[in-house]
């Protein structure tokens, strides 16, 4: 193309993604984007060809969720879109943000029930905070900064952009445009005060962490924080790598899986201070436990999306703001934050002082919590690996290997289904991004959320964990990481049923199990076949080795267990 000519509006668009820092594009090819495409070609920006349209979505859910950027997605009309619709509501129920690209059919045809034909805003209204369509070619960029800057303001979310056909090759007098400003609001001083009085008034305060907007140094900010104030921690449903599962006031994780002190604790607090986060069904146990409570709840959405129960305390700010503000407002003399974020310790005879208050020692009642939670987070070894005679692995066993083998830097992802518990009860993480799981439930989202993972820390060990019929619903985007390089390691429990819905049945149908019973593929030599490594894991005594092979391969590597469909998860 000649540099003196103006644009197309698919080159902008993709000069605008640029301008906002993209840096991958996850996508499946379409002919009703070709302009796109073509303008990725000299573009900054990599292209990461996905063999689905839903794991394309995933990995761009994962991305966003890492680096606060909104992933990108970019799919075609129609069958793609429908593919797609799965990633855009987990982005939607867990405030990701993510701007997911659609081509569209030529605005003439419109109405006509062309071939891929669909109503954009009638199939995306309902699940985005917004759906934009580009109908004028000079405005493509303005269309890209609008887009990317809804998803990441107030509660971050997905944004859906349609592409008409011929529109992406029309000539735009357009240019690119520097990214809006993105405001966010500082607490009031007087939010810090008012928060410190109602934690000196409770006797059993307690900080549930979630959310997205951390960084590493904000995750060691609020430890120190919430150490010094006396403060319980629990991170909530799968998004519980907020603050470094190794501080002694660290007491477990809410939502399917916790565990008794997880709950026990968050329903005796006498204050919940929800931070990045809301209480939510998940976390309550359908809201039965922990609901009359007075509650502080700290975040970017002044609406609270999400939370029912009391709200006494709404301080609307980013967790990242908030972490800023404790430690200007609340601790300068006694906290001195180097400029890779790290903190150092307070001079001898400050003894951790925030502002004008003593110390808090950990009281009783946390100690006595973290050493029950200790006790659960080891696995139960030696007991039976079956139901029957059979020789199968007993999971519980492999994860003693799993946590001992795998780096403390470690990038975990799952999808959904009984086996992510062993990921969430004896894994243990060490600081956000560490974990990578489907706040809405959706099965299939582990493996594409690794590949994201090792794309965007290639530095980090990535482990995924997988059942045989979660695994299968993205199971494709092997032949991505393989593709393009990654180092993951994937743990496939392969017990031959959706041992979640069977679990179900075997409780309010008992005996009349249907539709759960899964015949599923030899996944070492899928993994095999599609250019990693392979193996097969039959008797607990075997799983060290092969996993200690598949941690130093270069590239995908999966070890296969098989297990017995009657043990479906962590012995308590």
């Amino acid at each position: 193309m000649d540099n003196s000519s103006p644009l197309s509006a698919g080159h902008l668009l993709v000069n605008e993604l640029e301008a906002h820092g993209v840096q991958r594009s996850y996508l499946v090819p379409g002919e009703s984007y070709l302009d796109v495409l073509d303008g990725l070609h000299d573009s900054t920006i990599t292209p990461i060809v996905c063999r689905q349209e839903g794991g394309a979505g995933y990995m761009a859910v994962a991305e966003g969720r890492m680096t606060g950027v909104p992933g990108i997605a970019m799919v075609t009309r129609g069958p793609g879109a429908s593919n797609v619709m799965v990633s855009i509501h987990t982005a939607y129920q867990d405030a990701t943000p993510l701007v997911v690209f659609v081509g569209l059919i030529p605005i003439a045809q419109r109405g006509r029930e062309s071939f891929q034909e669909f109503d954009v805003n009638g199939w995306f209204s309902t699940t985005t905070k917004k759906v934009l369509t580009l109908d004028d070619p000079d405005k493509a960029a303005e269309v890209v900064t609008d887009a990317m800057h809804t998803a990441v303001t107030g509660r971050p979310g997905p944004v859906v952009v349609g592409l008409p056909e011929e529109i992406l090759a029309k000539a735009s007098s357009g240019t690119a445009l520097p990214p809006r400003t993105h405001g966010s609001a500082a607490p009031y001083a007087g939010d810090v005060t008012e928060l410190r009085a109602r934690i000196l008034q409770a006797d059993r305060p307690v900080l549930i962490i979630g959310g997205e907007d951390w960084s590493p140094a904000t995750s060691r900010r609020i430890a120190q924080w919430s150490r010094d104030r006396g403060l319980g921690v629990i991170g909530t449903f799968r998004a519980y790598d907020g603050v470094d599962h190794d501080s002694p006031n660290f007491l477990g994780i809410l939502g399917f899986g916790a565990s008794e002190v997880a709950k026990k604790t968050f329903d005796e607090a006498d204050l919940h201070i929800f931070l990045g986060c809301v209480r939510t069904d998940v976390a309550t146990n359908g809201f039965t436990i922990g609901t009359d409570v007075k509650t502080v709840v700290i975040g970017p959405d002044a609406d609270a999306h999400g939370h029912f129960g009391s709200l006494d305390q709404h301080i609307v700010t980013p967790v990242n703001r908030f972490a800023q503000a404790l430690f200007t407002e609340d601790g300068a003399r006694a906290y001195s934050v180097s400029s890779d974020g790290s903190i150092d310790e307070p001079a001898a005879g400050d003894e951790h002082l925030t502002g004008n208050d003593e110390p808090v020692p950990l009281p009783e009642w946390i100690r006595d919590a973290r050493a029950e939670l200790d006790e659960w987070r080891v696995p139960i070894t030696g007991g039976p690996t079956s139901a029957g005679d059979a020789s199968f692995v007993d999971m519980d066993e492999a994860f003693v290997h799993v946590r001992e083998l795998l780096p403390d830097n470690a990038i975990i992802t799952y999808g959904a289904g009984n086996f992510s518990g062993w990921a969430t009860r004896f894994l243990p993480t060490h600081g956000f991004p560490s974990a990578l799981g489907p706040r809405n439930g959706s099965m299939g989202f582990g493996l594409p959320a690794a590949v994201a993972a090792g794309l965007v820390h290639p530095e980090r060990a990535v482990f995924c964990i997988a059942g045989d019929g979660d695994f299968l619903m993205n199971g494709q985007e092997l032949a991505t990481a393989a593709q393009y390089g990654v180092n993951l390691t994937v743990v496939v429990n392969d017990n031959s049923v959706y041992g979640t819905i069977l679990g179900h049945q075997d409780r309010e149908y008992p005996g009349r199990a249907t539709g759960t019973a899964l015949r599923s593929p030899d996944f070492a030599a899928l993994a095999t076949a599609f250019g990693g490594l392979g193996l097969t894991v039959e008797r607990t005594e075997d799983f060290r080795e092969a996993f200690e092979k598949a941690l130093a391969h270069e590239g995908p590597a999966l070890v296969r267990c098989l297990t017995d469909p009657a043990i479906r998860g962590a012995r308590v």
